[in-house]
């Protein structure tokens, strides 16, 4: 069972995927920085739940800073890159993946799961944080050739104002280089190019070479910015 705690201010505390002895803190305005007295209270319901450590979503600098100054240290760096006129392959045809419904969230968990590992793989409530994020979103899947339509890679994104969001691609490990994360990612370019975006965000692994190739041949031009994955350890017991 996956315990969320409802919304405090602008933060809410859940168990981490695959450990629910980590508290996940998801801050619900990315574009505001956290106060210090928001954060102490995170780590008190943390704390009083019996978590042993608490770690965040990505942050923005701004954000990571105010952490950085309560103890909190980098669990994760995430490059950040930035696309501001969408290339030509940004065109797929209209059935290329299917629309991704609640009941193909398992699947997806399992996928996303098998993709990042049990650490930092989502579980299904935080797939749906994760398209809930953006005012509008579009979650897509591919699987394999018929009859036995396996889902075994998804994408979703977002937009927000005139920013689009690439937030998840996933494809499972025995899947890969087989052209599904690109033509997921044209999908939503395509999406994104049809509301009149003026430019779309995405992040992923500094080390992750085969993303951050992906996405540069899209046009995508990495950022000076990095995102950070805050963790802070309890020293003892509640």
């Amino acid at each position: 069972m996956n315990a969320t705690a409802p919304p405090v201010a602008g933060w809410r505390l859940r168990d981490w995927p695959g450990d629910p002895t980590i508290g996940h803190l998801i801050f619900v305005d990315h574009a505001r920085v956290p106060s210090p007295g928001e954060v102490a209270h995170a780590l008190d319901r943390a704390r009083h739940q019996g978590k042993r450590a608490v770690r965040t979503s990505a942050l923005f600098p701004a954000s990571a800073a105010v952490l950085d100054s309560m103890g909190f240290v980098a669990a994760d760096r995430l490059a950040l890159l930035r696309l501001d006129a969408f290339p030509e392959r940004a065109r797929v045809a209209p059935t290329a993946t299917r629309a991704l419904r609640s009941w193909h969230r398992a699947a997806a968990a399992r996928v996303d799961q098998a993709a990042f590992g049990l650490d930092w793989g989502n579980d299904v409530t935080g797939l749906v944080d994760i398209s809930r994020a953006t005012p509008v979103h579009r979650a897509r899947w591919l699987g394999r050739p018929a009859p036995r339509r396996e889902l075994v890679a998804f994408s979703i994104s977002g937009a927000a104002g005139t920013t689009g969001y690439l937030q998840r691609v996933a494809v499972h490990p025995d899947h890969r280089r087989q052209g599904l994360a690109a033509t997921l990612v044209a999908d939503a370019l395509a999406w994104m190019r049809a509301r009149r975006l003026e430019s779309v965000l995405v992040n992923t692994g500094v080390a992750n070479t085969a993303a951050l190739a992906l996405y540069t041949g899209f046009g995508f031009v990495r950022l000076s910015d990095e995102l950070v994955v805050a963790e802070y350890r309890f020293a003892g017991p509640a």
